[in-house]
């Protein structure tokens, strides 16, 4: 099993489904180079649908293109962008093996737009991966002073390509919703283009709609019909690492990941503590190769910063204190109380009354929570560390 996510992302046949929507949002940026104005296409996915996959193949397409004088895309200039520093390092690192790409052409959207405007320049074709982690206010830290990175984006290409998924959306200074980007978009043509079918997880449909439903806090028995899927709720975490160690030394690529929530050890330690289990929280650095490749990260936590868009063949997920039961419904529930990671309710302009505050609160949680749970290709274990939320999954599973 080859688990290069080099690999995963550059495949060598498209399914047909993926082939149409190419072909479809090629037709589409051709017809947009040739009129005046802006046009948007947005390509819509859940997790595993092969939106990276397919943006890596037009990218080939419109650079190989440009030095073509037979191809529609001759001379056209053409860069790709994603705000995910991980994801970041595999583009550039798989541009080293593609002919007629480099690694100055894969970018982070705060540079693309500042080195725009600073030269006075504009593209024809804008690719964005992960559209929907694009700053949604100004951020100073990062040197992005205006209010919504894809309407700026928009402003400096002929025709933009973006990767949205709404379920995807973890923090509010990145806070979307489909209302904010039909107003971003409506002065400008645009199409949706969807990808539904799943391809990274190999598990039956009872298996995929049980994690849907979980990461949206409905609570029902786990489906004894798995397949060839190992989906196992699990009493500890300790014991869902072993199992991953396991799987780690047979296939590989097989990791703990958890949620935020989980308090600093009693020496400040930032680790994951619970039951006998005590791993430290990932680290983030400037490595080309991903996190979830490298030997020494077994015994490290994976977050979503660490392994949105990324594939794991086996993933242990520790649902941290925010998560409870709330018994009365028969639903887990987010407590934003015992939320650690503050950073993701950071105020924003576009999240004002209390309502919606609370509702996002919440949201934003499940999102995380429905990243880390369709990371894994063959198999995904969980625990949770709320003692009355554990019980009652663990009751759903026999």
């Amino acid at each position: 099993m080859d688990n290069s996510a080099l690999k995963k992302f550059n495949i060598g046949q498209l399914s047909d489904q993926q082939a149409q929507l190419l072909q479809e949002i090629n037709t589409y940026i051709q017809q947009g180079l040739k009129e005046p104005g802006h046009h948007v296409a947005v390509l819509e996915g859940a997790a595993g649908t092969g939106k990276s996959v397919i943006l890596t193949k037009l990218f080939q397409q419109l650079m190989n293109g440009a030095c073509d004088e037979n191809s529609p895309y001759y001379q056209t200039r053409d860069v790709f962008t994603v705000n995910h520093p991980e994801l970041l390092k595999v583009y550039q690192e798989m541009s080293l093996g593609l002919p007629g790409i480099r690694k100055k052409d894969y970018v982070r959207p705060t540079s693309l737009i500042n080195a725009a405007h600073k030269k006075q320049e504009s593209y024809d074709v804008v690719l964005i991966d992960e559209g929907h982690l694009l700053l949604t206010k100004p951020e100073p830290y990062v040197k992005f002073n205006q209010q919504n990175q894809l309407a700026e984006i928009i402003k400096l290409a002929k025709v933009v390509v973006v990767v949205f998924d709404f379920k995807q959306v973890m923090q509010s200074k990145m806070y979307w919703s489909r209302a904010l980007l039909e107003e971003v978009l409506s002065p400008y043509p645009h199409r949706y283009f969807q990808l539904g079918q799943q391809y990274r997880m190999k598990a039956p449909q009872a298996v995929m709609d049980w994690l849907d439903e979980l990461s949206e806090g409905i609570l029902k028995p786990v489906p004894k019909n798995q397949g060839e899927y190992d989906l196992e709720i699990m009493d500890r975490a300790a014991d869902i690492f072993q199992k991953i160690k396991q799987k780690d030394r047979e296939v590989g690529l097989s990791r703990m990941v958890a949620t935020t929530g989980f308090r600093r050890g009693p020496h400040q330690e930032h680790h994951i503590i619970m039951d006998d289990f005590d791993q430290p929280w990932d680290e983030l650095d400037m490595q080309t190769t991903p996190w979830a490749e490298r030997p020494e990260s077994i015994n490290e936590v994976g977050s979503i910063y660490t392994v949105q868009g990324f594939d794991l063949n086996y993933v242990g997920v520790l649902l941290g204190p925010p998560f409870e039961y709330d018994a009365e419904h028969d639903r887990m529930v987010v407590n934003p109380d015992k939320v650690t990671h503050r950073e993701i309710y950071k105020r924003s302009p576009l999240l004002k009354d209390t309502k919606q505050i609370k509702a996002f609160q919440a949201e934003v949680m499940f999102n995380c929570l429905n990243i880390l749970l369709k990371r894994g290709i063959l198999g995904t274990y969980i625990t949770a560390a709320d003692d009355r939320l554990r019980a009652r999954l663990l009751e759903l599973a026999h």
